[in-house]
């Protein structure tokens, strides 16, 4: 990557960059806010400052970028980050995060992205990353036995200065974090001037996925519970340049370090044992706070009435739990808002033990499933909903 891989104004490029790529809309990711769309408060300042999920060494700098245009592609943010080239070859690294399910031994999975850097024409700048139990640290000790990679794959986007990258690797099931990187080295085709004195890179990052290869590999059942530990990690200074540099990884554990932080095989569903008709149970947008996925005391209320005070879960067998939006927004988001409501509904029946783990399915679809038209309000607000599926046993 040379020095046709600057970008000189943030907000033209891109505007350009949105207009040339999408996302496929079936697509797992197994990264938190790899679209770096929620930010972070810090704990030490009260105030906004970074990203909620992603972490960084002190001689990293790094700003939210919230000049993006609106589109279906992308969201509201992009990631940028700064810091000085001192000479240092090889793999440096910029940005990390931790993995919210642990990753299935022997499968394939695809890192990729979009980026963008400005730099000295004179430096030649490849992207990397490192897979493993830590976050990366040259000559540390906890990295010795860590081996980080160049991104060879990568292809400039039409008529932009932006880049898409994509990485493959097969899992050895004890990945913790994804550590993204660079590698810069001097051009010295031409004979040129050896560079002198400090070089400041700038990256614009974004777009972030980390996907199964497997189309059946689904998020682990406490996907969301673990999200919440690493959100609920607000140091972005001293506490957490100290934890990274000196142990590799931050003061984060998840509460059930067991089979369900594990991702998921999804295997077809078997058909319900005839002559079983199953109950459907509609809860529409009216239940959930606008954009968000927790429920309504209106929402419990009606879910207390069906299963508890009406006593109908003890025939319960199996159950469906399916997330649908309307046409607004982009593909990404929509399928995070269906599973996050799925993921809430489905929570009240485990604790409530109207339902086992292992006998309920959550499928979000987002907007891929309208019962009516998505253009009219009346039509959007009648395909945003979360149905419940309810098989019954057998008399």
């Amino acid at each position: 990557m040379s020095a046709t891989f600057l970008c000189k104004k943030f907000r033209l490029l891109i505007t350009v960059c949105l207009l040339q790529f999408s996302i496929a809309d079936a697509q797992t990711n197994l990264l938190l806010n790899g679209g770096f769309e929620d930010v972070n408060t810090c704990t030490e300042y009260s105030a906004e400052c970074g990203v909620e999920g992603w972490f960084y060494l002190k001689d990293v700098k790094a700003q939210m970028l919230d000049n993006e245009t609106n589109t279906n592609r992308l969201g509201s943010n992009s990631f940028g980050i700064f810091y000085n080239w001192l000479g240092y070859t090889d793999f440096s690294p910029v940005i990390g995060a931790i993995l919210p399910c642990a990753l299935q031994k022997d499968n394939r999975y695809t890192f990729k992205g979009i980026i963008s850097a400005k730099l000295n024409p004179k430096l030649i700048l490849k992207a990397g990353i490192c897979v493993g139990e830590k976050f990366y640290v040259p000559k540390r000790s906890f990295s010795k036995n860590m081996q980080p990679e160049r991104i060879e794959s990568i292809k400039k986007i039409p008529n932009t200065n932006f880049f898409e990258f994509e990485y493959s690797f097969i899992a050895t099931g004890k990945e913790k974090y994804l550590t993204f990187g660079t590698y810069i080295q001097e051009d010295t085709v031409g004979a040129k001037k050896k560079l002198i004195g400090t070089q400041t890179v700038s990256l614009v990052l974004d777009n972030f996925q980390l996907i199964p290869l497997n189309e059946k590999e689904t998020r682990c059942p406490d996907f969301v519970l673990n999200k919440e530990e690493i959100y609920n990690y607000n140091f972005r200074h001293k506490e957490m340049d100290y934890s990274l540099f000196g142990r590799g990884e931050l003061a984060i554990v998840f509460t059930n370090e067991d089979s369900n932080s594990i991702t998921r095989i999804e295997e077809p569903p078997p058909p319900p044992i005839p002559p079983i008709k199953p109950d459907t149970l509609k809860l529409g947008d009216v239940f959930f706070d606008f954009n968000k996925a927790k429920l309504k005391p209106e929402a419990v209320k009606m879910l207390e009435t069906f299963f508890i005070k009406k006593n109908t879960s003890t025939s319960i067998d199996s159950m469906y739990v399916e997330g649908h939006t309307d046409s607004i927004g982009s593909n990404s988001r929509n399928l995070e808002l269906s599973f996050q409501r799925c993921e809430s509904i489905r929570q009240w029946l485990l604790q409530n033990n109207i339902v086992t783990s292992s006998s309920i399915q959550v499928h979000p679809f987002g907007k891929s499933k309208p019962i009516v038209s998505n253009s009219t309000p009346q039509g959007r607000a009648m395909n945003r909903r979360v149905e419940m599926i309810v098989f019954r046993k057998p008399q």
